[in-house]
């Protein structure tokens, strides 16, 4: 945008979606502060609350839609109200922003994470087709807390609860994310299905473990992520299907507006799409599919099956630190992001911020966290 108009290429620049990351993007760029920019993903998470009637959220800024309902502003946060130490154990996009945001308030803390490289599930996703500008979720994180002195990151740190308690910090957040499952079990489906031995994840192939061949792929998730894994496996020489129990391909993604450019996209790669279909059972190379108006069964020949279902809340050291917690070793234990729940990346960005501007602060469970907007009618 600078270099349009510092070449006389333009005059004007109006900026919509990266306003709504950044509200002081002129500002920042004013005075020359680019690196603190949190730049726009492109997610169109924010276009949702015009076509789904809720409202605004934005990946980037948490703070978005908030201002009035709970008073927050984008750059400025309440100070600490302790010296108590937290650390926070997954650096994905919740643990990241609950380290920054709690960091920014004057906060020492400790942020882990098992893997050599922070950001999580948005590290693995934007190594995928078309998302790699979800890497900005957390280089930006990563480059603020760089300049927070009382932030201390330490990556290739797994933890166990016994790390956990003798790391000495009074306060422990758990962001250890999610895994995508591999039975089947989704909105579809309420038991796992009778699955042979060649069964792949997401997780799989965002670990570089890729099936060959004619590959169906089952998308009873219905957002972006069965798309682009045909997308990775078509341009990686395999055959795909990609099969879903909805009357369109990656249907969520209608209320985000990309739908269009995903059957663009699966069509010129000569994926071949299937909605309205189950998937019953796969063995011998072959699944069971059902239409779901219809009931009719059919048989698709495949070497192989990619699951994208639903997800497993890695909260396992969670459960154990608990009763760490009722023995008085522990002030506070809490879960965010998608250990806690597993959604969107805009919610586990929120889910820690919200962590980090509630901490230390006296939350009554009777009230309601946020202004409600009345309308008086006559």
């Amino acid at each position: 945008m600078v270099s349009a108009i510092e070449r006389g290429i333009m005059d004007f620049i109006g900026a919509a979606r990266p306003s709504i990351a950044d509200p002081f993007l002129p500002n920042k760029i004013k005075e020359g502060r680019h690196e603190d920019i949190r730049e726009c993903i492109g997610c169109n998470i924010c276009v949702v609350g015009d076509t789904r009637f809720v409202p605004i959220r934005c990946t980037q800024n948490p703070t978005m839609g908030e201002e009035w309902r709970r008073g927050w502003h984008p750059e400025i946060i309440a100070p600490k109200k302790s010296d108590d130490k937290i650390l926070i154990v997954g650096a994905g996009p919740a643990g990241l922003e609950a380290a920054r945001a709690l960091g920014q308030r004057g906060y020492h803390v400790t942020l882990t994470d098992a893997r050599r490289e922070a950001g999580g599930r948005v590290i693995l996703e934007a190594a995928l087709p078309n998302l790699i500008e979800w890497r900005r979720v957390a280089d930006w994180r990563l480059t603020q807390i760089k300049k927070i002195e009382n932030v201390s990151f330490y990556p290739s740190s797994p933890m166990t609860a016994r790390d956990v308690l003798e790391a000495d910090a009074p306060h422990v957040i758990i962001a250890t994310g999610a895994t995508w499952r591999r039975d089947g079990v989704g909105r579809g489906n309420a038991r796992p299905l009778p699955l042979d031995r060649n069964i792949f994840t997401p997780d799989d192939l965002m670990g570089n473990k890729l099936p060959s061949g004619k590959v169906l792929i089952y998308d009873d998730d219905h957002y972006y992520m069965g798309s682009v894994l045909a997308e990775l496996l078509a341009t990686n020489g395999c055959e795909v299907m990609l099969v879903t129990p909805r009357p369109t391909i990656s249907a969520w993604t209608e209320y985000t507006l990309e739908q269009g450019h995903i059957y663009k996209r699966l069509h010129s790669l000569n994926v071949t799409m299937l909605p309205y279909h189950a998937l019953l059972s796969f063995a011998k190379k072959s699944a069971e599919v059902s239409h779901v108006l219809t009931s009719t069964e059919s048989t698709l020949p495949c070497d192989a099956v990619v699951l994208v279902t639903d997800r497993i809340p890695n909260d396992a050291l969670y459960h154990e630190l608990k009763p760490a917690l009722a023995e008085g070793k522990l002030k506070s234990l809490r879960i965010i992001g998608d250990a806690e729940a597993p959604n969107i990346i805009a919610q586990a960005v929120f889910s820690g911020h919200l962590a980090a501007r509630e901490f230390d602060e006296i939350i009554n469970p009777d009230e309601t966290p946020f202004k409600v907007e009345r309308v008086k009618i006559g």
